[in-house]
């Protein structure tokens, strides 16, 4: 066995080993698979009395929103609970590369993002939602990708707060995000403070790209969504790298 399949092999492991720690945990698995399912069905169906083009519009914007369980509670409270115990020390005290446990978790977040999307899927399928093959498995590579930003922030609040602290961060990044990012009512019904508020945050910007992949919306402003999506990760991959380091000292 090659070094580099001994590495990608840890990676894998790892991957493995963060999904199974979160699903044997209620506290995350309510709201990364539950209650995504639960909202869509009560606002995409039941208010919407079964119409399709409710449906269809909230089925993009949820693709995004099954991420942030995943982001704001595996990585946020997952992490700071696991620093305040001692799990993280530990494994940064294992030959484990340290890219591993970051890299288990982003992708643990993302299987779990689609996990989260499959019954979603079944919902939208029952009340007529309709859409090209292609358009279904970009929604869902959209979806399941956008546990990666959601993540990267939830890593800086596990990094740099208390279990407690972050739990509470979390909550309220989960409620910012799906609230004032447009993925549970269209910003046109909204205040227009919040329209001009929504541009700061990177849900809206996944919102409105996957809109654009389901047909919903024209794409429009795909390049600036893009660039302030890869500035978002940028600025939180170099906060999470400078909380890590400071752990480590």
């Amino acid at each position: 066995m090659t070094a580099c399949t001994r590495t990608l092999s840890i990676y894998a492991r790892e991957a493995r080993a963060q999904l199974l720690a979160t699903m044997r945990q209620p506290q995350f698995l309510l709201p990364t698979l539950i209650l995504p399912v639960m909202f869509y069905a009560l606002f995409g169906v039941a208010f919407a009395r079964g119409r399709a083009e409710p449906a269809h519009w909230l089925l993009a914007t949820y693709a995004v929103f099954a991420a942030l369980g995943p982001g704001m509670f595996g990585f946020g409270a997952g992490v700071a609970a696991e620093r305040e115990s001692g799990q993280l020390e530990l494994k940064r005290a294992s030959p484990m590369p340290n890219g591993a446990y970051v890299a288990g978790k982003l992708a643990a977040g993302m299987a779990l993002s689609a996990l989260a999307l499959l019954p979603i899927y079944a919902v939208a399928l029952a009340v007529g939602v309709s859409m090209p093959a292609w358009r279904w498995a970009a929604v869902l590579a959209l979806g399941s990708a956008s546990a990666a930003p959601f993540g990267l922030i939830g890593l800086n609040l596990g990094l740099r707060l208390s279990a407690q602290g972050a739990v509470a961060a979390a909550n309220l990044l989960f409620m910012a995000f799906g609230m004032l990012g447009g993925l549970w009512i269209p910003l046109s019904q909204l205040p227009p403070w919040m329209t001009r508020l929504a541009w700061m945050l990177p849900s809206f910007h996944l919102g409105q790209l996957s809109l654009g992949l389901a047909g919903v919306l024209p794409p429009t402003d795909v390049a600036a969504h893009l660039g302030i999506l890869s500035g978002v990760c940028i600025i939180a991959v170099v906060g999470a790298w400078s909380a890590w380091r400071r752990e480590e000292a």
